[in-house]
C-alpha cells in the first residue's frame, strides 16, 4: 500500500511494544476506538509488536489502561520527528540541501552507455561511431537527438538492421539487431552435439546430422549423440552415375549438428531436522542511523545514542554522486540498519521433523533441475542413524529434459 506508507511517514508514526495479560483486548479495543494499527508481530503470549500514527498514541494511552496493559514506544519515524532533528541542527540540514542539489544536477548528464545485440560489430566500433553522432559520456541530456544518432549508427555500419536508443536515468542503452550475416557465419562452423550430463535417452529429434545413440541408451557428459561428421552411404551404381571415384564419394561432410534429444535425468537431495532446535530469528524490531559524509566531516542525521539490542544483524548501504569526468564529489550518505536477533528453542515431534527435513531435501534437488525439465517422479527415504534427535531424509527426483548442448569442433 504505497499511499497508505506515504501517508503514515508525512504524519509520523511511532513502533511500540504492548505488554500484558491480554495484548488481544487491546488490539481490538483499538479497532474499536478507529485507531488504525499495522505490522501486528508477537513476540510471546503478552508482547505484541505494533506500528501506529504519532496522532493516535494519546488516545492508545487510555485504551491500555482500559485493558491493563502498558507500551513501550520503541522506534520513531516519519516527516515530524525529521523535521524537529532538523531543526535542531542547521548544519545537517545545509549538508541534505547540498547532496540533494548535487544528485539533481549529476543527474542530468548521461554517464553509463550500454550496448547490446552487436555481434558483428566490436562495442567499441559502435560507441565510436555514437561519440561522432553525439553520443559520450558526460552529454547533457537534453542535447541528446535520439533519432539522429540512430540514423548516423545504421548508416555509417551497413551490416546493422535496426538500432533503438532509450533513456532511463543517466544511463543510455543501444540496442542493436544485426543482419543475418553472423547467423550465416554461425551455421558454417561444424559442431557436435553432446550430452551434457548422464541419462538414459527417451526421445531423439535429429534437425541436422547423423544420429549417433539409440533410444534406452545409457549416456555420459560428453558423448556425442548428433554428430557434425555425416558419413554419405551410397551403392555403386549412384557413384558411376555422378561419374565420382570411390574415394570422392566416401569422404565425410561436416555440418552444424543440431537436434533435440531427451533424457531420463535423475537428481539426489539431502535434507536434516533436529527434534531440539537451538538458532536465532528475527524478531521485527529495527534501528537506523544515518549520516553524511562530506569530505573529513561527518554529520550525523539521525543517531541513536546507543544500539537498543543485545543481540542484531547489521546491514550498511552506500550512496556517493556519481563522478563528472575527473571529479569525484565527496559526499557520501551513509546508512546502518540493525536488526534485532533473538535465540529461540523449539521441539518438534518425529513427523515436523521428518516434513522440515524433506522440505530441505525437496529444495536442494529442485535447485539442480533445470526450468524446462519435466519432473516425472519424486522419491524419499529417510536414513537411519545413531542419533535419535536427528531426522535424515535423502529425495530422489527423476525429470524428463534435453540433454543435448552444441561442441564445436
Amino acid at each position: 500500500m504505497p499511499f497508505f506508507s506515504i501517508v503514515s511517514y508525512l504524519m509520523g508514526y511511532v513502533v511500540i511494544l504492548v505488554k500484558g495479560k491480554s495484548p488481544e483486548k487491546f488490539i481490538n479495543l483499538a479497532f474499536n476506538e478507529g485507531i488504525v494499527l499495522w505490522d501486528i508481530t508477537s513476540i510471546s503470549k503478552d508482547k505484541l509488536l505494533l506500528k501506529v500514527r504519532l496522532s493516535a498514541v494519546r488516545t492508545l494511552r487510555q485504551v491500555a489502561r482500559k485493558t491493563n496493559c502498558r507500551f513501550w514506544i520503541q522506534k520513531r519515524t516519519g516527516a515530524p520527528f525529521l523535521y524537529s532533528r532538523i531543526k535542531r541542527r542547521k548544519s545537517m540540514a545545509l549538508g541534505i540541501v547540498i547532496f540533494v542539489l548535487g544528485l539533481y544536477f549529476l543527474s542530468s548528464f548521461i554517464w553509463l552507455i550500454e550496448i547490446t545485440g552487436n555481434h558483428y560489430y566490436s562495442s567499441s566500433e559502435v560507441l565510436g561511431v555514437a561519440a561522432e553522432a553525439g553520443l559520450k559520456r558526460g552529454i547533457l541530456k537534453n542535447q541528446l537527438k535520439p533519432r539522429k544518432i540512430e540514423r548516423v549508427i545504421q548508416n555509417r555500419l551497413p551490416e546493422v538492421a535496426w538500432v533503438g536508443i532509450s533513456v532511463k536515468g543517466t544511463k543510455v542503452s543501444v540496442e542493436i539487431v544485426e543482419k543475418d550475416r553472423v547467423k550465416k557465419e554461425k551455421n558454417n562452423i561444424h559442431a557436435h552435439v553432446i550430452a551434457k550430463k548422464t541419462g538414459i535417452i527417451k526421445e531423439i529429434l535429429v534437425i541436422n546430422g547423423q544420429v549417433n545413440v539409440q533410444e534406452e541408451d545409457t549416456v555420459v557428459p560428453g558423448q556425442i549423440l548428433i554428430s557434425g561428421i555425416v558419413l554419405p552411404v551410397k551403392k555403386p551404381e549412384e557413384i558411376l552415375e555422378k561419374e565420382q571415384t570411390a574415394e570422392e564419394a566416401e569422404k565425410p561432410l561436416y555440418v552444424h549438428a543440431k537436434g533435440v534429444v531427451r533424457a531420463r535425468v535423475w537428481y539426489n537431495g539431502y535434507g536434516e531436522a533436529y527434534l531440539k532446535e537451538k538458532g536465532q530469528r528475527y524478531t521485527g524490531r529495527t534501528a537506523t542511523r544515518i549520516s553524511l559524509v562530506i569530505g573529513f566531516k561527518e554529520l550525523k542525521i539521525f543517531n541513536p545514542s546507543s544500539i537498543p539490542f543485545a543481540e542484531y544483524k547489521k546491514e550498511v548501504t552506500k550512496k556517493k554522486l556519481p563522478s563528472w569526468r575527473s571529479f569525484k564529489p565527496p559526499v557520501e550518505l551513509i546508512k546502518q540498519k540493525y536488526y534485532e536477533l533473538e535465540n529461540y528453542e523449539c521441539i518438534l515431534s518425529r513427523e515436523e521433523a521428518r516434513q522440515k527435513a524433506r522440505q530441505k531435501a525437496w529444495a536442494k534437488a529442485k535447485k539442480q533441475v533445470p526450468e524446462q525439465a519435466v519432473i516425472i517422479r519424486q522419491e524419499t527415504k529417510e536414513i537411519a542413524g545413531n542419533k535419535e534427535e536427528l531426522v535424515r531424509i535423502r529425495m530422489l527426483v527423476e525429470t524428463k529434459e534435453d540433454i543435448g548442448t552444441e561442441k564445436t569442433f
